[in-house]
């Protein structure tokens, strides 16, 4: 996992945050609850920062210009490729669009995240009205006084999760990951959001993680009580059995894997259609006509910017007053589904479901 510093270069990607109507999954975040008719209050959460881990960036051309059909487009198809994790595998391995890695650019929090891209040519910018969106997951960061369990500290919602043959993983799209950090990270990962923000580490007097001294283990979580599977054969959990190893480990014991149980988010419908190893690009409209010009840095370039909103991102039936989220330790606010589709369809369960963003390119 890279975590990339930000930086002033020729052309960026900018980000700020905004209310939008609909997320990717489409539904729409006045509808988030499910009311008290199944006997438990509905609660909800909005995260303290929110980041997300970016492929690759890719532009279309509008139909007119020779671009493909509007929900066709792919990466093969794409007009131009203004972002690419840089990667350093060797040729022939594949495991997805994601293969490579991603880098974690901070949307909400601290500050705005920023990436350098590859800027379309002045002359052709008119011609796109589409970029896509190529991301290995959202991740949310929750502050521990609304959710006090350091293994809840970050959420991850997985688009586009690493995929293929002999590739030891049980993790796929649409799963609800969390994030556990080794003990080789700096400490403030486990209860700040300075993963997001480098500048938070160093903030805090740690150095900045390198290499591999800090890497993580990624926890599926189950959607009967809110606990966390213990390993199977790939699925490596060492937090479970090795706690000590950890910055944030589970706070309670884990319950035996099963795949059908896994805690899951609602994907968009056209994920249905989709092999695991082939990339799900999120595809938003632009009006390049529009385009603040960023003269000042990239004569010819342009400032790419897009609104987010989490706003009540986490919901979960609770009998409890407060409106601290806390699964593990907290019967009232444990879900009681029976399997992943259970929980996110059936309003009659003790839900406890987080929904993708909202996010409008402008």
């Amino acid at each position: 996992m890279h975590i990339p510093q930000t930086r002033t270069h020729d052309n960026l990607v900018c980000y700020h945050t905004q209310l939008y109507l609909q997320t990717f999954a489409g539904d729409n975040p006045e509808n988030y609850g499910d009311g008290a008719a199944d006997g438990f209050n509905d609660h909800f959460i909005t995260p303290e920062a929110v980041s997300m881990e970016l492929c690759q960036l890719l532009a279309y051309k509008s139909v007119a210009k020779g671009g493909p059909a509007v929900g066709s487009e792919t990466l093969d198809n794409a007009s131009f490729i203004a972002y690419k994790f840089p990667s350093n595998l060797p040729s022939g391995v594949d495991f997805g669009p994601c293969s490579g890695g991603a880098a974690i650019i901070a949307l909400k929090g601290k500050e705005k995240g920023m990436i350098p891209i590859n800027p379309i040519p002045a002359a052709e910018i008119q011609d796109y009205d589409r970029i896509g969106f190529v991301i290995e997951s959202f991740s949310y960061y929750f502050n521990p006084n609304d959710v006090p369990e350091n293994a809840y500290r970050y959420v991850d919602l997985a688009l586009n999760p690493l995929a293929g043959d002999h590739l030891d993983t049980d993790i796929v799209r649409g799963d609800v990951i969390t994030k556990i950090w080794k003990n080789g990270c700096p400490a403030s990962f486990a209860n700040s959001a300075s993963a997001f923000f480098p500048q938070m580490v160093l903030e805090k007097g740690e150095s900045l993680p390198m290499g591999t001294t800090c890497s993580i283990g990624e926890a599926l979580i189950y959607a009967g009580s809110g606990a966390f599977f213990t390993p199977n054969i790939n699925y490596k959990a060492q937090f479970t059995t090795d706690p000590g190893s950890f910055l944030n480990p589970p706070s309670a014991p884990g319950v035996f894997y099963n795949a059908a149980q896994k805690l899951k988010f609602k994907v968009p419908a056209s994920v249905s259609n989709l092999s695991a190893t082939t990339p799900y690009i999120l595809i938003t409209n632009i009006n390049t006509a529009k385009g603040e010009k960023n003269s000042e840095m990239s004569p010819g370039g342009m400032n790419l910017s897009f609104d987010i909103s989490v706003d009540k991102t986490l919901f979960w039936d609770s009998t409890a007053a407060d409106n601290v989220f806390s699964p593990q330790l907290d019967m009232a606010d444990r879900p009681n589904a029976t399997s992943g589709e259970d929980n996110l369809t059936n309003t009659a369960r003790k839900n406890m479901i987080f929904h993708l963003p909202t996010v409008l390119v402008r």
